[in-house]
């Protein structure tokens, strides 16, 4: 029975390799994506460290839970949950070096915020009031900073309080619990903070009173999956043989109930542009929906987060098969991923001279139309129109230049306009994605094979080792 685990040359080499990728990956995107200051470049790197961050910090937050709980089912995983936040010790920091890169112009990514920087006074009553209290620079990468520490402090206390061997020991125990109710706080606090400051904050005129158990449903379906196929992969080296179909099981109905509470979440914030009337909730969709690319995405995340697992891990056969369900923890991860891609691409990938040109040229046809209406109601019975259309045609010489260029159109092939955002998954991201990938393994076995897998201290050991689900 093999109890630590031996990160050998030939995982670290494939590891290497995929680190390979991701930074030719960046390469790709940094040369052929030049628009916007590279802000494709510069996406990439945040919803790869945002999303993998997310999933470190969500296994801390597993293990503590469980531990203030009294619960004895994840004691087998205890170590591979922790080991999960090893990459959130650098996550945190990479995503504050992203902003302050943004504050000092180095990307576009938070030009909304620099934007509110940089407005100078403003009225008592303004909507940016607030905003430049909340957005001050100092405030602002202070905070990110302070959870990148306390993220690093937390991995680091957690995976050595863990290992210690006097587990059974009360006063042990208890300090234990006092450990992780402080995570709980500390989780609970910078878990949503910082889903609006790395995220929201790419566009300041939109937010959502939710977003914060949105992000939380997301971590939790990524760690979820990604814990089920770690232990697949362990059990197949030969590592953790105490982990039968009923510990696979257990992981399953939790990847499936985030799964639906994702769901419920997101359909929430859908409906929220129709039946609350709140302006800031309905850009949000607004612009997602006015490319037809953002469209796909959107409902392609919906199918693969909810419809797929309703369908394949409702069954309690699906959930004991380790190929049925490690495929759909594959395809979560995935789905996931595409869901951030969703929040972090659209604002930095505007086509801004086109978008300009879409604005220039709806404005016109707003002011035509409002002249139209002024001149009609000037003019008196039937003749009014006639009035109204004589002096139409005094309107300015651009206006006639539109309406020329559409009837142009609709007599010839209408000309392929050029595509208002340039975002969009190719290559290149599914290269840097499989980097970041790379790197979070390269730091989830490394601290893995430090200790051994199987907590042989806890004093929940042997609950968990008889752990039999009978239903679901």
């Amino acid at each position: 029975m093999k109890e630590t685990f031996e990160f050998t040359a030939q995982l670290k080499k494939t590891l290497f390799y995929m680190m390979g990728a991701g930074v030719l990956g960046l390469a790709l995107i940094f040369l052929l994506y030049p628009h916007n200051s590279h802000a494709r470049f510069w996406s990439n790197i945040l919803a790869n460290t945002y999303y993998f961050t997310g999933i470190g910090i969500f296994g801390m937050f597993v293990v503590s839970a469980g531990q203030i709980a009294y619960g004895g089912w994840q004691t087998l995983e205890k170590r591979i949950f922790l080991s999960l936040s090893a990459f959130a010790r650098v996550g945190g920091f990479i995503l504050a070096a992203v902003i302050i890169l943004g504050l000092l112009g180095v990307h576009t990514l938070y030009d909304h915020v620099n934007h509110i920087i940089h407005l100078g006074a403003v009225k008592p009553d303004s909507e940016y009031t607030t905003k430049i209290v909340f957005f001050a620079p100092v405030f602002w990468v202070g905070r990110v900073l302070v959870y990148a520490s306390l993220w690093f402090i937390f991995s680091v206390v957690l995976n050595n309080f863990f290992a210690r061997t006097d587990q059974t020991d009360p006063k042990v125990y208890k300090r234990s619990k006092l450990l992780c109710a402080a995570f709980i706080v500390v989780f609970a606090l910078t878990e949503s903070a910082i889903s609006w400051d790395a995220i929201m904050s790419l566009d300041t005129g939109w937010y959502s009173t939710l977003f914060g158990w949105y992000n939380f449903a997301s971590y939790g379906c990524g760690a979820w999956a990604m814990t089920i196929l770690i232990v697949i992969f362990l059990k197949s080296k030969g590592y953790l043989e105490r982990v039968n179909e009923n510990h696979v099981h257990d992981l399953g109905k939790l990847l499936f109930g985030f799964s639906i509470f994702w769901s419920y979440l997101w359909f929430d914030q859908f409906m929220l542009q129709w039946f609350a009337n709140i302006p800031e909730e309905t850009g949000f969709w607004v612009k997602r929906f006015g490319t037809g690319y953002f469209t796909f995405t959107i409902f392609l995340t919906l199918a693969i987060n909810f419809a797929f697992p309703l369908l394949v891990l409702m069954t309690r056969g699906a959930k004991r098969n380790f190929k049925v369900v490690g495929f759909a923890a594959a395809m979560l991860i995935l789905g996931h991923y595409i869901d951030f891609f969703n929040y972090t691409f659209v604002e930095s990938g505007w086509n801004k001279e086109v978008v300009k040109e879409q604005n220039e040229a709806a404005l016109k046809k707003t002011e035509n139309a409002v002249l139209f209406a002024k001149l009609e109601s000037k003019g008196e019975g039937v003749a009014s129109e006639q009035a109204a259309e004589k002096k139409m045609e005094a309107a300015p010489a651009e206006g006639k230049k539109i309406e020329k260029a559409e009837a142009g159109k609709a007599e010839g092939e209408e000309e392929e306009k050029p595509s208002s955002n340039l975002s969009g998954i190719g290559i290149g991201e599914l290269l840097v994605f499989t980097g970041f990938l790379g790197i979070f393994l390269f730091m989830f076995f490394n601290n893995l094979s430090k200790r051994p897998i199987i907590p042989e201290n806890d004093p929940y050991l042997k609950e968990n080792e008889k752990l039999e689900v009978i239903y679901s």
